[in-house]
């Protein structure tokens, strides 16, 4: 009886060569597990300070650098006159009483809290929130920027 296969002129041969060892399945693996490593060793490296842009003010002695904390509270000037300042922590606007609120029930509280305030800003709002800072048992740092033409933002006690 002819195959179906046979009919049509085409014929398949099995081979009986067999690879030694299944590797190109494990090349394959170790190819994905190096490019997750390396996507995570450059993504951990990229540290977003906050979406708010603020005006820092410039200080001519920056004495120390801090390293950076996931709390982060940005503060910008009042839109009028006599407004009240926005506050923004995590990018989302509170006021000082939520401010206090998150703080102290953070479960996963960070001990420094960074303070991007706007060069505009009342200083009686900058010491309301460093006192809600300490309240909270957080040191807290006023950002600001160096008088040289330098890039880096550094934070002062």
């Amino acid at each position: 009886m002819i195959s179906p296969a046979e009919k049509l002129g085409t014929k398949r041969y099995k081979t009986r060569l067999r690879p030694l060892w299944r590797i190109g399945q494990y090349i394959a693996l170790a190819d994905l597990f190096f490019l997750l490593v390396f996507f995570l060793l450059l993504a951990s490296s990229v540290v977003r300070i906050s979406g708010i842009r603020v005006n820092l003010p410039q200080a001519e002695k920056v004495p120390q650098a801090v390293g950076l904390g996931k709390a982060i509270v940005s503060v910008t000037p009042p839109e009028v006159p006599g407004g009240q300042c926005r506050i923004y922590f995590r990018d989302k606007q509170v006021d000082a009483s939520g401010l206090r609120r998150e703080l102290l029930m953070d479960d996963n509280r960070e001990q420094v809290l960074v303070i991007r305030a706007d060069k505009d800003v009342p200083s009686g709002v900058l010491y309301e929130i460093m006192n809600i800072a300490e309240l909270a048992q957080m040191e807290s740092f006023i950002a600001v920027q160096p008088l040289k033409k330098h890039s880096e933002t550094r934070f002062v006690e």
